[in-house]
């Protein structure tokens, strides 16, 4: 049996775009970013995947749309579910995460290998495009490859699904201030044994953790 693995379906057709993208301030209020995130979730559910994933993915955050639930725990369980050959519950699992956040990569792409073992392969190359596009909307901030030229993104778990689906494992990470702004700096391997070290842009989430701690 196949087990879940993010090397194990190549996702053919990433484009990588270097034009820079300036991290995100003034953030919005919770309340404006539920409303810009139910526009652009309306239309990826309409069929439409030539939105702003990156404005998607910033929304969704302000928003905190997770709430109390716990996503990484009904990942880990669809994850489980997929490895037992239980296609049917991972793809629920992955439903259930995407239900509560459409800009979740993760949740899609649980949903796309789930599905693409269920046969359901018009549906699986749906969910393709969608992981497509949120790795896309990640890649084309920068290069990853200086403080200058980090990769956005708007939350730690993102970093983590940027390695995984680049075939990279961590072997340490920093948390680096610089020019006034935050970044993880992360020495990584590649498949082929060679380090190398990435950086990511975090103002956003030192922005909402600094919100969560202070209170309304």
């Amino acid at each position: 049996m196949k087990s879940y693995s993010y090397k194990s379906l190549a996702l053919g057709g990433i484009l990588l775009f270097f034009g820079l993208a300036p991290p995100v301030f003034g953030l919005d209020d919770a309340k404006v970013a539920q409303a810009k995130y139910d526009a652009l979730k309306a239309k990826v559910q309409g069929g439409d995947l030539n939105i702003d994933w990156r404005e998607l993915r910033l929304d969704a955050v302000v928003a905190d749309f997770d709430g109390l639930f716990d996503w990484h725990k009904a990942n880990s369980d669809g994850v489980a579910a997929f490895n037992a050959g239980d296609y049917n519950k991972a793809l629920l699992k992955a439903q259930e995460i995407i239900q509560h956040d459409i800009a979740n990569g993760d949740g899609h792409f649980l949903a796309m290998v789930a599905l693409k073992h269920l046969g359901k392969q018009d549906e699986a190359a749906h969910e393709k495009l969608i992981v497509d596009k949120i790795l896309q909307s990640i890649l084309s901030s920068g290069d990853g490859k200086t403080a200058d030229t980090a990769w956005f993104t708007v939350s730690t778990t993102e970093e983590y699904f940027v390695l995984r689906l680049l075939g990279l494992s961590l072997k340490s990470q920093a948390l680096v201030k610089r020019g006034g702004h935050s970044f993880d700096q992360m020495t990584v391997v590649g498949q082929d044994g060679k380090e190398m070290t990435l950086w990511f842009n975090t103002d956003t989430d030192i922005e909402l953790t600094r919100r969560a701690s202070e209170g309304p």
